[in-house]
Protein backbone atom coordinates (compact mmCIF):
# COMPACT_ATOMS: atom_id res chain seq x y z
CA UNK A 1 0.00 0.00 0.00
CA UNK A 2 2.99 2.75 0.72
CA UNK A 3 4.05 1.61 -2.75
CA UNK A 4 1.45 1.86 -4.30
CA UNK A 5 0.30 5.67 -2.79
CA UNK A 6 3.97 6.97 -2.77
CA UNK A 7 6.40 5.30 -5.42
CA UNK A 8 7.20 8.51 -8.11
CA UNK A 9 5.32 11.16 -5.97
CA UNK A 10 5.91 14.93 -5.47
CA UNK A 11 5.03 15.77 -1.71
CA UNK A 12 3.47 18.72 -1.72
CA UNK A 13 3.27 21.29 1.57
CA UNK A 14 0.07 22.56 1.60
CA UNK A 15 0.12 25.18 4.11
CA UNK A 16 2.96 27.82 2.99
CA UNK A 17 6.66 27.88 2.39
CA UNK A 18 7.74 26.09 5.71
CA UNK A 19 6.22 22.47 4.93
CA UNK A 20 8.16 21.91 1.97
CA UNK A 21 10.96 21.29 4.56
CA UNK A 22 8.93 18.51 6.22
CA UNK A 23 7.61 17.34 2.79
CA UNK A 24 11.24 16.63 1.79
CA UNK A 25 12.12 14.82 5.35
CA UNK A 26 9.21 12.84 4.38
CA UNK A 27 10.53 11.86 1.28
CA UNK A 28 13.75 10.87 2.96
CA UNK A 29 11.59 8.64 5.33
CA UNK A 30 9.51 7.06 2.51
CA UNK A 31 12.65 6.13 0.37
CA UNK A 32 14.84 4.91 3.27
CA UNK A 33 12.22 2.78 5.15
CA UNK A 34 9.46 1.54 3.27
CA UNK A 35 11.78 0.87 -0.06
CA UNK A 36 10.00 4.30 -2.57
CA UNK A 37 12.34 4.53 -4.72
CA UNK A 38 11.64 8.21 -5.94
CA UNK A 39 10.17 11.25 -4.43
CA UNK A 40 10.16 14.90 -4.85
CA UNK A 41 9.33 16.97 -2.16
CA UNK A 42 6.98 20.13 -3.48
CA UNK A 43 6.08 23.25 -2.57
CA UNK A 44 3.08 25.98 -1.86
CA UNK A 45 4.93 29.64 -2.30
CA UNK A 46 3.80 31.28 0.54
CA UNK A 47 6.84 32.48 2.75
CA UNK A 48 5.28 33.69 6.14
CA UNK A 49 6.09 37.04 7.42
CA UNK A 50 9.24 36.29 8.84
CA UNK A 51 10.48 34.85 5.46
CA UNK A 52 8.57 37.35 3.42
CA UNK A 53 7.25 40.20 5.03
CA UNK A 54 4.44 41.49 2.61
CA UNK A 55 0.81 40.85 2.28
CA UNK A 56 -0.06 37.53 0.10
CA UNK A 57 1.52 34.58 -1.33
CA UNK A 58 4.41 35.35 -3.98
CA UNK A 59 2.94 35.45 -7.55
CA UNK A 60 4.85 34.36 -10.39
CA UNK A 61 6.13 37.35 -12.18
CA UNK A 62 8.23 38.28 -9.18
CA UNK A 63 9.76 34.74 -8.98
CA UNK A 64 14.00 34.99 -10.60
CA UNK A 65 15.72 31.98 -11.97
CA UNK A 66 13.36 29.69 -12.12
CA UNK A 67 11.65 27.68 -14.84
CA UNK A 68 7.97 28.29 -14.89
CA UNK A 69 5.24 26.47 -16.72
CA UNK A 70 1.76 25.43 -14.86
CA UNK A 71 4.00 24.57 -11.78
CA UNK A 72 7.00 26.55 -10.64
CA UNK A 73 10.22 24.18 -10.98
CA UNK A 74 12.44 25.71 -8.09
CA UNK A 75 16.11 25.15 -8.20
CA UNK A 76 18.94 26.22 -5.72
CA UNK A 77 19.49 29.85 -7.06
CA UNK A 78 15.62 30.73 -7.31
CA UNK A 79 14.61 33.36 -5.72
CA UNK A 80 11.41 36.16 -5.58
CA UNK A 81 12.24 40.05 -5.69
CA UNK A 82 9.52 42.36 -4.14
CA UNK A 83 9.76 45.97 -4.32
CA UNK A 84 13.89 45.48 -4.30
CA UNK A 85 14.40 43.11 -1.47
CA UNK A 86 15.64 39.78 -2.43
CA UNK A 87 13.25 36.59 -1.19
CA UNK A 88 15.23 33.30 -0.29
CA UNK A 89 12.50 30.44 -0.75
CA UNK A 90 12.18 27.78 1.80
CA UNK A 91 11.40 25.83 -1.26
CA UNK A 92 15.41 26.86 -2.85
CA UNK A 93 16.93 25.88 0.33
CA UNK A 94 15.08 22.36 0.00
CA UNK A 95 16.67 22.53 -3.63
CA UNK A 96 19.78 23.07 -2.48
CA UNK A 97 20.29 20.51 0.05
CA UNK A 98 18.20 17.71 -1.96
CA UNK A 99 20.04 18.62 -5.32
CA UNK A 100 16.79 18.33 -7.30
CA UNK A 101 14.18 21.00 -8.74
CA UNK A 102 11.56 22.00 -6.17
CA UNK A 103 8.19 21.54 -8.25
CA UNK A 104 6.13 24.65 -6.63
CA UNK A 105 2.50 26.11 -6.80
CA UNK A 106 1.40 29.67 -6.82
CA UNK A 107 -1.63 30.75 -5.65
CA UNK A 108 -2.71 33.46 -7.51
CA UNK A 109 -4.87 32.00 -10.37
CA UNK A 110 -7.05 29.72 -7.15
CA UNK A 111 -7.85 25.63 -7.14
CA UNK A 112 -7.70 25.77 -10.95
CA UNK A 113 -4.45 26.91 -11.33
CA UNK A 114 -3.32 24.21 -8.76
CA UNK A 115 -4.60 21.60 -10.42
CA UNK A 116 -3.10 22.84 -13.65
CA UNK A 117 0.29 22.33 -12.07
CA UNK A 118 -0.99 19.11 -10.75
CA UNK A 119 -1.84 17.49 -14.24
CA UNK A 120 1.41 19.11 -15.45
CA UNK A 121 3.33 16.69 -13.15
CA UNK A 122 0.57 13.37 -13.73
CA UNK A 123 1.40 14.15 -17.61
CA UNK A 124 4.54 13.34 -16.32
CA UNK A 125 3.83 10.27 -14.48
CA UNK A 126 4.01 11.36 -11.11
CA UNK A 127 1.80 10.97 -8.45
CA UNK A 128 0.35 13.60 -6.50
CA UNK A 129 0.45 13.83 -2.63
CA UNK A 130 -0.34 16.82 0.12
CA UNK A 131 1.35 16.86 3.56
CA UNK A 132 0.07 19.25 6.06
CA UNK A 133 2.42 19.85 9.29
CA UNK A 134 -0.09 20.40 12.02
CA UNK A 135 -3.06 19.55 10.89
CA UNK A 136 -4.86 22.51 10.29
CA UNK A 137 -5.68 21.73 6.58
CA UNK A 138 -8.57 19.25 8.52
CA UNK A 139 -10.18 22.60 10.25
CA UNK A 140 -13.88 23.47 9.38
CA UNK A 141 -13.25 26.93 9.55
CA UNK A 142 -14.63 27.81 12.86
CA UNK A 143 -12.00 26.96 15.12
CA UNK A 144 -10.87 29.41 17.73
CA UNK A 145 -6.77 28.76 17.18
CA UNK A 146 -7.09 29.21 13.36
CA UNK A 147 -4.89 30.84 11.76
CA UNK A 148 -3.89 30.21 8.40
CA UNK A 149 -6.85 27.88 6.50
CA UNK A 150 -6.57 29.59 2.86
CA UNK A 151 -3.39 27.91 1.27
CA UNK A 152 -4.00 24.37 3.05
CA UNK A 153 -7.90 24.80 2.17
CA UNK A 154 -6.64 25.75 -1.15
CA UNK A 155 -4.45 22.63 -1.93
CA UNK A 156 -6.56 20.12 -0.20
CA UNK A 157 -9.67 21.36 -2.81
CA UNK A 158 -7.20 21.08 -6.01
CA UNK A 159 -5.76 17.64 -4.47
CA UNK A 160 -9.64 16.08 -3.96
CA UNK A 161 -10.49 16.25 -7.06
CA UNK A 162 -8.06 13.75 -7.97
CA UNK A 163 -7.89 11.92 -4.24
CA UNK A 164 -4.47 12.58 -3.91
CA UNK A 165 -3.46 11.11 0.02
CA UNK A 166 -3.12 13.54 2.35
CA UNK A 167 -0.50 13.18 5.23
CA UNK A 168 -1.35 15.21 8.35
CA UNK A 169 1.72 15.23 10.48
CA UNK A 170 3.06 16.26 13.95
CA UNK A 171 -0.73 17.24 14.63
CA UNK A 172 -0.80 20.32 16.89
CA UNK A 173 2.59 21.67 15.38
CA UNK A 174 1.62 24.48 13.94
CA UNK A 175 0.44 25.80 16.96
CA UNK A 176 -3.16 26.96 15.26
CA UNK A 177 -5.54 23.59 16.61
CA UNK A 178 -5.09 21.62 19.69
CA UNK A 179 -3.58 17.75 19.07
CA UNK A 180 -6.49 16.27 20.40
CA UNK A 181 -9.03 18.30 18.07
CA UNK A 182 -6.78 17.12 15.02
CA UNK A 183 -7.04 13.57 16.02
CA UNK A 184 -10.85 13.97 16.57
CA UNK A 185 -10.79 15.24 12.69
CA UNK A 186 -8.88 12.46 11.67
CA UNK A 187 -11.21 10.06 13.10
CA UNK A 188 -13.98 11.60 11.61
CA UNK A 189 -12.32 11.06 8.22
CA UNK A 190 -11.31 7.33 8.92
CA UNK A 191 -15.12 6.85 9.82
CA UNK A 192 -16.10 7.38 6.42
CA UNK A 193 -13.40 5.53 5.45
CA UNK A 194 -10.65 7.70 4.52
CA UNK A 195 -7.59 6.80 6.81
CA UNK A 196 -5.12 4.90 4.89
CA UNK A 197 -3.02 3.88 7.48
CA UNK A 198 -0.05 5.91 9.65
CA UNK A 199 3.91 6.35 8.98
CA UNK A 200 6.17 7.32 11.66
CA UNK A 201 9.31 9.05 11.47
CA UNK A 202 12.73 8.04 13.02
CA UNK A 203 15.87 8.90 14.63
CA UNK A 204 17.54 8.60 12.17
CA UNK A 205 16.17 11.42 10.64
CA UNK A 206 17.78 13.80 12.76
CA UNK A 207 20.72 14.18 10.45
CA UNK A 208 18.44 14.63 7.89
CA UNK A 209 16.81 17.74 10.01
CA UNK A 210 20.38 19.15 10.57
CA UNK A 211 21.16 19.36 6.68
CA UNK A 212 18.24 21.47 6.25
CA UNK A 213 17.15 23.12 9.38
CA UNK A 214 19.78 25.75 9.36
CA UNK A 215 19.17 26.94 6.30
CA UNK A 216 15.42 27.74 6.70
CA UNK A 217 13.41 29.59 8.95
CA UNK A 218 10.20 27.08 10.16
CA UNK A 219 8.79 27.08 12.92
CA UNK A 220 6.45 23.74 12.81
CA UNK A 221 8.54 21.97 11.03
CA UNK A 222 11.21 22.12 13.45
CA UNK A 223 8.94 20.36 16.05
CA UNK A 224 9.10 16.92 14.69
CA UNK A 225 12.97 17.40 15.16
CA UNK A 226 12.69 18.40 18.49
CA UNK A 227 10.93 15.81 19.33
CA UNK A 228 13.70 13.03 17.61
CA UNK A 229 15.83 14.76 20.00
CA UNK A 230 14.04 14.11 23.44
CA UNK A 231 12.53 17.05 24.04
CA UNK A 232 8.83 17.36 25.09
CA UNK A 233 6.32 19.95 26.61
CA UNK A 234 5.04 23.48 25.61
CA UNK A 235 6.69 25.67 22.71
CA UNK A 236 5.97 28.94 22.10
CA UNK A 237 5.48 30.38 18.46
CA UNK A 238 5.41 33.47 16.45
CA UNK A 239 7.03 35.91 18.67
CA UNK A 240 4.65 34.45 21.42
CA UNK A 241 1.37 34.46 19.53
CA UNK A 242 0.60 30.72 19.49
CA UNK A 243 1.91 27.56 21.64
CA UNK A 244 2.19 24.20 20.77
CA UNK A 245 2.82 20.55 22.60
CA UNK A 246 5.32 18.36 21.68
CA UNK A 247 5.55 15.29 22.36
CA UNK A 248 5.05 11.55 20.70
CA UNK A 249 2.10 12.46 18.17
CA UNK A 250 4.30 15.06 17.10
CA UNK A 251 6.17 12.31 15.16
CA UNK A 252 3.25 10.31 13.72
CA UNK A 253 1.59 10.93 10.56
CA UNK A 254 -1.76 10.19 9.69
CA UNK A 255 -2.24 8.74 5.74
CA UNK A 256 -5.72 10.30 4.73
CA UNK A 257 -7.89 10.45 1.78
CA UNK A 258 -7.77 13.94 0.62
CA UNK A 259 -11.20 13.20 -1.08
CA UNK A 260 -12.98 12.58 2.26
CA UNK A 261 -11.06 14.93 4.20
CA UNK A 262 -12.45 17.28 1.61
CA UNK A 263 -16.05 16.27 2.00
CA UNK A 264 -16.46 16.86 5.72
CA UNK A 265 -14.18 20.38 5.46
CA UNK A 266 -16.78 23.88 4.75
CA UNK A 267 -13.88 25.45 3.80
CA UNK A 268 -12.65 23.52 0.45
CA UNK A 269 -16.14 23.16 -0.80
CA UNK A 270 -16.30 26.90 -0.50
CA UNK A 271 -12.96 27.06 -2.70
CA UNK A 272 -13.69 24.58 -5.35
CA UNK A 273 -13.45 25.95 -9.00
CA UNK A 274 -11.93 28.79 -7.82
CA UNK A 275 -9.47 30.95 -10.30
CA UNK A 276 -7.77 33.91 -8.55
CA UNK A 277 -6.51 34.21 -5.16
CA UNK A 278 -9.51 37.21 -4.82
CA UNK A 279 -12.27 35.24 -5.76
CA UNK A 280 -10.77 32.37 -2.85
CA UNK A 281 -10.26 34.89 -0.80
CA UNK A 282 -14.15 35.83 -0.81
CA UNK A 283 -15.07 32.77 -1.38
CA UNK A 284 -13.98 31.76 1.99
CA UNK A 285 -15.04 35.35 3.51
CA UNK A 286 -18.14 34.50 2.47
CA UNK A 287 -18.38 32.04 4.94
CA UNK A 288 -17.43 33.83 7.83
CA UNK A 289 -13.66 32.72 7.65
CA UNK A 290 -10.84 34.94 7.97
CA UNK A 291 -7.58 33.98 6.53
CA UNK A 292 -3.31 34.36 6.54
CA UNK A 293 -4.08 37.04 3.91
CA UNK A 294 -6.85 38.91 5.67
CA UNK A 295 -4.21 39.10 8.87
CA UNK A 296 -1.61 39.69 6.66
CA UNK A 297 -2.82 42.92 5.21
CA UNK A 298 -3.76 44.49 8.11
CA UNK A 299 -0.59 43.10 9.62
CA UNK A 300 1.16 45.39 6.62
CA UNK A 301 -0.63 48.39 7.87
CA UNK A 302 0.12 47.89 11.41
CA UNK A 303 4.41 47.73 11.17
CA UNK A 304 4.44 48.66 7.24
CA UNK A 305 5.92 46.22 4.02
CA UNK A 306 9.25 45.01 4.41
CA UNK A 307 9.84 44.98 8.27
CA UNK A 308 9.43 42.32 11.18
CA UNK A 309 6.75 42.20 13.37
CA UNK A 310 6.19 41.37 16.95
CA UNK A 311 4.15 38.21 18.56
CA UNK A 312 2.08 41.21 19.45
CA UNK A 313 1.76 42.60 15.79
CA UNK A 314 0.35 39.32 14.73
CA UNK A 315 -2.37 39.17 16.95
CA UNK A 316 -3.40 42.50 16.93
CA UNK A 317 -3.59 42.06 12.84
CA UNK A 318 -5.07 38.99 13.25
CA UNK A 319 -8.27 40.72 16.01
CA UNK A 320 -8.23 43.62 13.23
CA UNK A 321 -9.34 41.26 10.40
CA UNK A 322 -11.94 38.85 12.35
CA UNK A 323 -13.46 42.41 13.37
CA UNK A 324 -13.39 43.71 10.60
CA UNK A 325 -15.22 40.36 9.29
CA UNK A 326 -17.81 39.98 12.08
CA UNK A 327 -19.14 43.37 11.25
CA UNK A 328 -17.97 44.12 7.45
CA UNK A 329 -18.44 48.40 7.31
Amino acid sequence: MIRELFERSVIFGAGGGGDVVSAYVVCELLKSVYGVSSCLPGAVLWERWVVDPYPGPIPRHLIRNAVVENCVYVGSNTYAERSGRVVRLTSAAVAEVAGVEVPSVTLEYGVVGIRKCFDELAGEGWRIVLLDVGGDILARGTEGGLWSPLADSLSLAAASEIDAPLVVLAPGADGELDVDYVVSRVAEVQVLGGLYGVIGLWVDLVRTYESILPKVTSEASRVPYIALKGQIGEVKMRGGSRRTYIGPLSLVGFVLSSKVAAAISPLAKALAGTRSLAEARKAVNLIGVATELDMEIELAKIVGCGRPASGDDYIKAREIARRKLASPS
